[in-house]
């Protein structure tokens, strides 16, 4: 996640940023804008503890775009009263698309060389969509969530936000041109732009509250934070009559603001929202500060040799940062956080040779500067590569997928509930109770399955059992939606839609008057190893025993026993690709894909729920972690079965496994 999330982009140079502005001097408090943002981003995606709401760089970076470009279209409208499209997008190919084509088409080759099938494929896809500037929108489709295992393993996840940036690159000049060309009015340019802003953000409050998923990848969500920083671009410098001390004290706030919302924003919080406006406003603060009085306050810590340095190398560091933390994951699956520290430096000096031997040297070369439409032409053929070498990586997947090894590990990952999705779970976007009732339907003892997928996927192995003890068991399942009540402020199944739903279902069970209530939740997500905010939360036990104490005292009036089933570990990979690449390479360690129990099981959330349940009456815990994880060691297969069909659901067949075992423990609970 978020999402995450994983993830940004990087505007221009400090000497661009003089070209864009049209001053003399050298911007370097944008330079070290860069750096900081990128300092940012690489610490959070090296889970760097304390630093939970790094993610937000891009939103600091996005700031800085509209600045810069907004400066730069200005400048030239106004000196040449004419506007030169071609030119503005042939400057944006030679910055962004050489360096950005070659991180994916070396991506795709080892890609090719090292992932499952599957995770190739999903490259594949990635990379077709990045090659047309879309990639957020296809990881807006992907994703369940922002920070979404499914797009977390992608190692072009980061180019979501180079497709909003060129989207918006496609928007910007045309707003310039009808406020200076067809208005003739600086006023109305800017009037536009405030009103598009604006609209923008309020857009962005709306869809975070309804679709944060959307609200996190869209260009019409994000739109305000280029403006913003296009407004601060138009204030003309000394129009704002402080003193030299009050634009000191601004300089420092605004990165202080900065700063303050990378340690107290976590991912789990509903964002870009309001919660946005911090990053934006200490961004617009100090680039303020920087024209009005620079090299002075917090001037003197940006114009200092390693925020210059990194700000320059960021662009190519944002670039290949990300997939070298992706594949290194690959070959170390249980790396530890400095494995990761080690990897992002390691892509720190690829992105210094890349800066140095072949961005700089293709963005200046004297061909492509003096023709437009020659850089257009390269550009167009690096796109129709990267679509090329995309399209053929898609087809050595499907290749690889037909091996018997990974068909047999492709069956593992559809291995779910036989449980109907249109009929018997609640559809996404809706808060409606559905249910469905197997076994035998008018025997006296009932028993009810609630909860989410963690739940569903024990429906087979109950199903079963339901079936030779001639009980009757209910399902009310809504998938991503826990059935305990977790304080929404650590972010498990809070919006506002989970919540009405599990109201509604414990009300619809009470009524059913069940013998026993088996609770299954995806509660180990709360210590994700990609959030983590949680896991260094010393508030996570309180928050985890208050909610599922206020779901099993909800559902104490049924007159049920509680059956409370412990969660599943949640693994930092995902296990079935894991096992894929295992099969693929002869030189994969063994035991890579098994994780040592205390990596992947908090037993503070355990610890949590125990008290929770010590606090209500008819309450018991059924812990099966024994089975999953001997010795102490999570195993991905036991006795030649495979355990788990993605990062935390059980396969069926392995659910199946342990039937006796919770069998044994249904029944004692019964009686």
């Amino acid at each position: 996640m978020l999402g995450s999330v994983a993830q940004r982009t990087v505007p221009l140079t400090a000497r661009d940023a003089t070209e864009l502005v049209g001053v003399r001097e050298l911007r370097t408090d944008i330079e070290a804008l860069r750096a900081i943002a990128i300092l940012l981003v690489v610490a959070f995606h090296c889970h760097v503890v304390g630093i939970p709401g790094g993610f937000m760089g891009v939103d600091v970076f996005y700031v800085l775009s509209g600045y810069l470009i907004t400066g730069l279209l200005v400048t030239e409208t106004e000196r040449t009263a004419t506007l030169r499209p071609l030119r503005f997008y042939a400057k944006r190919v030679r910055r962004l698309l050489p360096a950005a084509a070659l991180v994916s088409l070396t991506t795709l080759v080892v890609g090719a060389f090292l992932f499952a099938p599957r995770e190739l494929m999903l490259t594949a896809h990635a990379a077709r969509a990045n090659a047309l500037y879309v990639s957020n929108l296809y990881f807006s489709e992907s994703a369940s969530d922002y920070f979404s295992a499914r797009v977390t393993f992608n190692p072009l996840l980061h180019t979501w936000s180079l497709s909003v940036e060129e989207q918006f690159y496609l928007l910007w000049p045309l707003i310039i041109a009808l406020g200076l060309l067809v208005w003739r009015s600086k006023g109305a340019l800017i009037a536009s732009m405030a009103v598009l802003t604006i609209v923008s953000f309020a857009v962005n409050l709306w869809l975070t509250g309804h679709d944060r998923v959307v609200a996190f990848y869209a260009l019409p969500t994000r739109a305000w934070e280029f403006g913003l920083g296009g407004l601060a671009a138009l204030i003309p410098r000394g129009s704002l009559r402080f003193g030299r001390a009050t634009w000191v004290a601004i300089g420092w706030l605004g990165l202080a603001v900065i700063l303050g919302s990378a340690l107290l924003v976590r991912p789990s919080m509903a964002f870009p929202g309001w919660l946005a406006l911090f990053p934006v406003i200490g961004t617009a603060l100090a680039l303020l500060a920087g024209a009005e009085c620079p090299l002075i306050g917090v001037g003197t810590l940006f114009n200092t040799v390693p925020l210059q340095t990194l700000g320059g190398l960021s662009y190519s560091w944002y670039l290949w940062h990300w997939p070298f933390l992706v594949f290194t994951a690959a070959i170390f699956p249980a790396a530890s956080g400095l494995t990761r520290v080690v990897a992002a430096s390691i892509s720190l000096g690829v992105a210094y040779v890349t800066h140095r031997c072949f961005e700089n040297p293709i963005r200046h070369y004297p061909a492509l500067v003096k023709s437009p439409k020659l850089t257009l032409a390269v550009g167009s053929a690096l796109t129709a590569l990267s679509l090329v070498v995309a399209t053929l990586a898609l087809h050595f997947s499907n290749h690889l997928e037909r091996t018997p090894a990974m068909k047999a590990l492709n069956l593992v990952r559809v291995d779910f509930a036989d449980l109907s999705r249109s009929d018997c779970i609640s559809q996404e976007g809706s808060s409606a109770v559905k249910t469905c009732s197997f076994g035998a339907v008018h025997s006296s003892t009932h028993l009810v399955l609630f909860g989410d997928s963690h739940a569903a996927q024990w429906f087979d192995t109950l199903s079963q059992l339901a079936e030779r003890r001639h009980w009757r068991l209910t399902t009310v399942i809504k998938l991503g939606c826990a059935a305990v009540d977790v304080n929404p402020g650590i972010g498990i199944d809070s919006d506002p839609e989970c919540i009405a739903w599990r109201e509604q279902a414990i009300h619809d069970i009470i009524g059913l008057k069940p013998s026993l209530i088996v609770l299954g939740s995806a509660t180990n997500k709360l210590d994700r190893p990609e959030n983590p905010a949680a896991s260094v939360d010393s508030s996570l036990a309180d928050d985890v025993r208050e909610g599922v104490l206020n779901t099993l005292r909800a559902l104490h009036p049924s007159g049920a026993t509680l059956a409370l089933l412990r969660d599943t570990p949640e693994f930092p990979f995902d296990v079935n690709y894991c096992l894929a690449r295992a099969a693929r390479h002869s030189w994969y360690p063994h035991g890579a894909c098994d994780m040592p129990r205390a990596k992947v099981v908090d037993p503070r959330i355990y610890s949590a729920e125990q008290a929770a349940a010590r606090s209500v009456p008819n309450v018991r815990l059924i812990d099966l972690t024994g089975e999953l994880c001997p010795q102490d060691v999570c195993k991905a297969v036991v006795g030649g079965m495979v355990m788990y069909r993605d990062t935390h659901h059980l396969a069926g067949s392995s659910a199946a496994r342990l039937g006796p075992l919770l069998d044994s423990q249904i029944t004692a609970a019964l009686h």
